[in-house]
């Protein structure tokens, strides 16, 4: 039982029903009501969601596995593998687990008619490998390789589900295609932030290793700099949505207009989440210790999950 336990640990199993909700929500509350014929039936969605987090744990898996000596230094007290799990274990653990979701891509793409679609799955698993071996010690590069990663996993759905019918063409779609690409770009930037932020958790490790992040190469004060710089892309962005809500909101339409995200709730969602960037913003500027920088990466991680909320919010708002 307390292997089982542990192995739960071990795939980060808080991220993955991250991904679950994410995933869930763009499906069930974006792409189901708004897109006429979606290409994947609830239990194909579920296949593209099991492939999905297969890959994923198996990622976080062989992240360990090769992170072993810097979590000695870092986490000793939450480390894994050699200490709960072996290191044989969980390496076969990995391939059983790529084979999985390789699989199950691969039938969904046959389903689907698109075979050629199992290869984003492929490119996942040589990212998160490559990532684990090479590029999570680099400078930056392993920061934009995760970020990217985390929206290509929504935008995928958005592959699977609308562009493989060539829904594009109704106007409709369109906008629900664009409200996907904003989603990734906003879990793109969250994301980056957060994966600065736990390097600047992790530095002492890292230094130890020879790691090249941008803490190292960069101090701790820059890279702070750099990430509340970063954090001003999404409050502006959240800004500008704002102006297009209140411009609505005070206009006279001589016919009842309804638009998605433009109401009272949702205005008050979109302050609230502009209200945690600022106060994501205070807490980086007194960040000193590694406790405060663990806090300010998770709370990057509850500002992508406020953010996400916004589409079952205005779904049942606008239904």
């Amino acid at each position: 039982m307390n292997k089982i336990i542990h192995f739960i640990k071990l795939v980060r199993y808080k991220n993955l029903v991250i991904i679950i909700l994410v995933q869930s929500a763009t499906k069930f509350f974006l792409i189901n009501p708004y897109v006429k014929d979606p290409t994947l039936s609830n239990l194909e969605f579920i296949i593209f969601l099991f492939s999905l987090l297969t890959i994923v744990a198996g990622g976080y898996i062989i992240n360990d596995i090769y992170d072993i000596e810097n979590d000695k230094i870092n986490k000793p007290e939450k480390r894994i593998i050699d200490l709960k799990i072996s290191k044989s274990f969980a390496l076969k653990t990995y391939y059983i687990l790529n084979f999985i979701g390789m699989s199950s891509s691969f039938y969904l793409s046959f389903i689907i008619n698109k075979i050629w679609y199992c290869l984003i799955f492929l490119f996942f698993i040589y990212s998160l490998w490559k990532y684990s071996k090479n590029y999570k010690s680099s400078f930056i590069l392993g920061n934009l390789q995760v970020a990217f990663l985390t929206s290509l996993s929504i935008f995928t759905l958005a592959i699977y589900d609308i562009v493989s019918k060539g829904n594009l063409i109704s106007n409709g779609t369109k906008m629900v295609f664009i409200i996907i690409i904003i989603y990734c770009g906003f879990s793109f930037i969250t994301t980056l932030m957060r994966e600065i932020l736990k390097d600047i958790e992790d530095i002492e490790g890292d230094r130890r290793n020879d790691a090249n992040t941008l803490a190292i190469k960069y101090d701790i004060n820059k890279t702070k700099k750099i990430v509340s710089l970063l954090t001003w892309i999404p409050i502006v962005g959240i800004g500008y949505f704002q102006y297009f809500q209140y411009s609505v909101l005070n206009t006279e339409f001589s016919v009842p207009l309804s638009y998605w995200g433009v109401n009272i709730y949702s205005v008050s969602h979109m302050f609230v989440l502009q209200l945690l960037l600022f106060f994501l913003l205070y807490k980086i500027y007194f960040a000193k210790s590694k406790s405060d920088f663990h806090y300010t990466s998770a709370l990057c991680k509850i500002i992508m999950l406020v953010g996400i909320l916004a589409i079952p919010l205005n779904y049942f708002l606008h239904i």
